[in-house]
Parts: C-alpha cells; structure tokens; sequence
C-alpha cells in the first residue's frame, strides 16, 4: 500500500529541475540535534523531512511550525520507520513530486537504560528493531534511491547518508549493554555501507555524539554545531572525507 504525500504545486513531477532534499529520522519531536539538523537542511536549500518514528502510523504528513522560514520547505512524516513499505512509500511520493533525496540522516539517539539481568529478550529485540533495524531500513531504501538518481544524471551534487550514534557505539556504560549492542551494530552497518557505496558515489558518515550533561543554551549550541559539522560532511572535497566522527561538548568530560 502506498500512502500519498500531499505537497505545494512548485514541487511537481512537472517540473523542469529536481530539487534536492533532505530526510531527518527521529524518534519524537523533542530532539534539539534534529530540529537544527531540519533548519540546517532548510537554510541550504532543501525540502526538508522531519521523519518521526510511529509504529501506528503508516504515513501522515504536516507542516511543522518550529522555524520562521518563508518557504514552505518543511514537512513532518509520521511513520513506522522499521518498516520498508512505509519507508518505501515515503521514498517513491518524493520521487513522485520530482524531489531526488541529497542529504539523509538517521538520528533517533534518545538513550534507552535497562539492566542487563532484567532485560528481557522482548526489549532487546524492541531496541534493535528501533535503532538497528530502522537505520537499514532507511540506509538500503536511500542508498536505492540515490544511485538510481546517479544513473540518470538527476544527482549532480554530494549525496550522503549520515548515521548520527550514542557514544555507546563505543563506550557502553553499565546498564546499557543492550543499547550498546545495537549501536554497534549500527557502526558496522555504516562501515560496512561506506566502503561498498562510496566508490559509487555515496558519502557515508557514523557520527558518534557524547552530549553529556549540558542543557539549556549550552545544549542548542552543542545542536547546531553538530548540525552544522554533518553539513560539513557533506559538502567536504573528496579527496579528504570523514567517516567516523565523535562530538561532543568542551565541557564534557571524556
């Protein structure tokens, strides 16, 4: 079943040029890293998907009122991101509407503590589906769309998928072996996609993030850095390119 994207008549299939645009994955709408990651997209002139994960929801999409932009370049997806046919109809309604996707990031970072001698197999099996699962899930579905814009000359510019991790990827702390498992997982499933992909003209990024315990203003700049470094990411000159990256505050301790 495909679910169908409603979207202004400037981004037409009829249209002349493909306009680029960006998929921001999330787990709610409270992340600050994804918001300025969204506003990051939007003032380099992208249509911007704020993607939130909802197992209940096969697709719905809004506009999202949290930044004074002029153009209407921001869409809220609601979605079961563990899915591939939710995920896959977001794909195909971008195709649709003559958008080629540029810039992708999987994002949901939210920490998950849960001791090891009573977790459940259930909620380990839940944890991988939501982080481990849902950045395949999105990682093939993009990586599909992205190479056949390459092929038919519609990509001219950097395409890249960015995971953005927990620092439990590598450091995982006490309480947290099953998030620290999946994490992993993640970090080789980026590894793994960066060296088949990038002679294919793929850029892909496992961003590791050690927020600490900042908040507040401290805890927005840390968010707009971080976008503003995957933006970097991005747009760096091939003959230098990151892969693996850790990010975390000056006052953080590590």
């Amino acid at each position: 079943m495909t679910f169908k994207i409603s979207l202004p008549s400037i981004f037409s299939s009829k249209s002349k040029f493909a306009r680029g645009c960006a998929v921001i994955v999330d787990l709610d709408q409270d992340s600050a890293v994804v918001s300025a990651l969204c506003a990051q997209a939007i003032r380099s002139g992208l249509v911007t998907y704020r993607v939130i994960h909802d197992p209940d929801v096969p697709k719905a999409t809004c506009a999202i009122p949290a930044f004074e932009i002029d153009l209407p370049s921001i869409y809220a997806v609601r979605l079961d991101i563990c899915s591939v046919d939710a995920v896959q109809s977001l794909f195909t309604d971008l195709a649709v509407a003559g958008l080629v996707p540029e810039w992708i990031v999987h994002a949901p970072t939210r920490s998950t503590s849960i001791a090891t001698l009573t977790m459940t197999p259930k909620e380990l099996e839940s944890l991988w589906r939501v982080h481990g699962l849902s950045a395949f899930v999105i990682g093939q579905t993009a990586l599909k769309a992205m190479l056949l814009h390459r092929s038919k000359r519609k990509l001219q510019r950097s395409a890249t998928i960015i995971f953005v991790d927990a620092i439990d990827a590598i450091h995982s702390q006490p309480n947290f072996s099953g998030f620290g498992a999946v994490k992993a997982g993640v970090r080789a499933l980026a590894q793994s996609m960066a060296r088949e992909f990038d002679p294919q003209g793929v850029h892909i990024a496992h961003i590791l993030l050690d927020e600490g315990d900042v908040s507040g203003e401290p805890a927005e700049r840390f968010a707009q850095a971080v976008a503003s470094t995957c933006w970097q990411i991005h747009t760096q000159a091939k003959e230098a390119w990151t892969q693996e990256l850790e990010l975390r505050p000056s006052s953080a301790a590590w």
